[in-house]
């Protein structure tokens, strides 16, 4: 059975994702203590203090502070802040390597690749593997702050009502909220009660976080500031607006789910073409492979479905 060459190019397969599922295991498994202080400033206190707390913090998450400004580097590290992972220089070298070691063994087994145009193959496959994951995992959080954020902003107008300060009802929902609106709260509590201002903690949450909607909060607590009125009231009003907002973007979803099907259905159907013909016919490609040019004709096929998928994606991609 293993003189079979599919048989044997199928296990390299299958061991390259045991190998790149034991690499995320090891990567995105979150050592914590506590887990009823999961990433949040308690822990951190427990065993530095609170003067250390929130600078050891946002250095986890990859931002570095500066008299109450996060400098967020470039763009990678820009989104490893907004995803909330916390990972060390040593454990992205390591993920990268694991991703290269995965593309070189795809573009051998799968591409027949040689020479110099496997390596640069692995380096694509793990440069665009790298920005995939980072961009799942951030718009995940972002979804998951955004459904967060109206309940947060109905607990910030009642212990306004209630006559309590700015600072206490921020606090409030960095206590009774889950992360990740939770840890964001507190940092932002923390920086204010380090003596940062308002309007720039609250930005330097929004560069943190990322989402939309919360830069809509920034906007009106410094509007607010700068011209009075009654912002319990305008904090309501902006929660219900959010929300509402929240309910378009799920009918848009509805309405362009034809789409998204329609897109993946074009992505998966040639391959599921390319092994239905060669389960029927298993010599039926063999003169394309024996040619020498199947390899870069695979490489072309996959690069248009690429751009397929990036075009269907801005046809239903709708902003509003």
């Amino acid at each position: 059975m293993l003189n079979n060459p599919y048989v044997f190019y199928g296990l390299i397969f299958v061991a390259s994702l045991v190998l790149i599922d034991t690499l995320l295991r090891a990567l995105f498994s979150k050592h914590r203590a506590n887990e009823d202080v999961a990433n949040r400033l308690q822990a951190l206190k427990q065993s530095s203090g609170a003067e250390q707390a929130y600078t050891e913090l946002l250095n986890l998450r990859g931002v570095r502070e500066r008299d109450g400004l996060q400098d967020i580097g470039n763009r990678i590290n820009k989104y490893i802040a907004q995803s909330g992972l916390e990972i060390s220089m040593f454990r992205r070298v390591l993920f990268l390597l694991g991703l290269y070691v995965a593309g070189v063994l795809f573009a051998v087994a799968v591409l027949n690749l040689s020479g110099v145009a496997r390596y640069v193959f692995a380096f694509a496959f793990a440069s665009v593997g790298v920005v995939l994951i980072l961009r799942f995992v951030r718009n995940r959080r972002i979804k998951q702050f955004t459904s967060q954020l109206p309940p947060a902003i109905d607990i910030i107008v009642r212990s306004l009502k209630a006559g309590h300060p700015v600072v206490a009802a921020i606090a409030l929902v960095a206590r009774e909220m889950p992360d990740p609106i939770g840890s964001e709260f507190g940092i932002l509590n923390d920086q204010m009660t380090f003596g940062s201002d308002l309007e720039q903690a609250m930005l330097n949450m929004y560069n943190r976080v990322g989402a939309p909607e919360l830069n809509l909060l920034t906007v009106t607590v410094s509007v607010q500031r700068g011209t009075g009125g009654n912002l319990s009231e305008i904090l309501e009003n902006l929660g219900q607006m959010i929300r509402d907002r929240m309910m378009i973007r799920a009918k848009i979803k509805a309405i362009s789910a034809e789409g998204r099907i329609t897109a993946w259905i074009m992505l998966l159907f040639p391959f599921g073409l390319y092994y239905m013909i060669l389960f029927m016919v298993p010599t039926y490609f063999d003169l394309l492979w024996d040619s020498g040019y199947g390899s870069y004709f695979v490489i072309g096929c996959l690069s248009m479905i690429f751009l397929g998928m990036l075009v269907i994606r801005k046809l239903i991609n709708f902003d509003f």
